[in-house]
């Protein structure tokens, strides 16, 4: 799974804040986009692989 849906939220978010008079909400949200690209830029490829969580074994 992408990250792109991260993004997605925030941009909502940000443009929200903005359309309703939030400036420095708005400013803090596209600051945290910005942080994000650059924290995912650094994590090498193998660790930004989504975990899946464990299989549940079923009771019989």
């Amino acid at each position: 799974m992408s990250h792109r849906w991260m993004f997605d939220v925030l941009t909502d978010l940000e443009a929200y804040a903005r359309h309703n008079g939030l400036p420095q909400l708005a400013r803090k949200l596209s600051e945290a986009a910005g942080q994000a690209v650059h924290e995912m830029a650094t994590v090498p490829v193998t660790e930004r692989v989504e975990r899946q969580p464990p299989v549940q074994s079923r009771a019989e």
